[in-house]
């Protein structure tokens, strides 16, 4: 997204951005160990996670998401940000509205997607004992858990139990949760549905873009915000 965000330096959003890239940069390390070691991964087509689940987004996601549109599709981000875009799907009222059930890949922003998207499945969460834990996605085929090696169910596995089966343990959703929220500490708490934030995102940054471009002596000054 370099030409993108380069249009939008010296803002405070170019550095949430910069910084966003970072953590989903260490999510997909984290992520890449565990899914060698453990071998489960999502079926082929799948995507059922996403047919009615719409998540609610920090403003780091937001903006993440709005940059990468801006730099790879510009006509979308433009129909979002301008309340015209048509969604894929006929129902989007429960699910998400950037699904499209005719591709093979189903997520149409896949490489901007958004926290959750990227967590979903190959991550776990911590117990009241502070340990990572871990369940296998509720849509997995039962089939294929079975097929596994060792075999697998639908339940909770201990941090324990994953270091002797796979010699690894997931990342832990909240722990990648408190890296993004600490991006905009002044609104931690505050998510909305992607509905929503994203195309007021998208707008921030292009209002940012053209103040840039109309004044060039901002690229030397404090950080601005729109």
């Amino acid at each position: 997204m370099m030409k993108i965000i380069d249009r939008i330096k010296n803002t405070r959003e170019y550095d949430i951005i910069r910084e966003m890239e970072k953590v989903y940069q260490d999510i997909e390390k984290k992520q890449a160990a565990w899914k060698k070691a453990g071998n489960v991964v999502c079926p082929d087509g799948c995507g059922q996670c996403c047919v009615n689940f719409e998540p609610d987004v920090l403003e780091s996601e937001a903006l993440y998401l709005a940059a990468w549109l801006l730099e790879h599709d510009e006509q979308k981000a433009d129909a979002i940000a301008e309340e015209r875009f048509i969604p894929l799907r006929a129902n989007t009222d429960t699910g998400c509205f950037l699904f499209d059930y005719d591709s093979p890949w189903h997520c149409t922003v896949y490489e901007g997607r958004c926290l959750i998207c990227r967590l979903f499945g190959y991550s776990g969460d911590r117990g009241k004992d502070g340990k990572k834990r871990w369940k296998p996605c509720r849509f997995y085929p039962a089939e294929q858990l079975d097929a596994h090696v060792p075999p697998l169910t639908h339940r909770q596995y201990t941090e324990g139990e994953m270091q002797d089966l796979f010699g690894c343990v997931p990342p832990a959703m909240s722990d990648c949760m408190e890296q993004a929220l600490s991006l905009t500490p002044e609104s931690s708490e505050d998510t909305h549905p992607l509905r929503q934030a994203l195309p007021a995102a998208i707008r921030k940054l292009k209002l940012i873009i053209a103040f840039n471009s109309s004044d060039d002596d901002n690229s030397g000054g404090e950080p601005m915000s729109a």
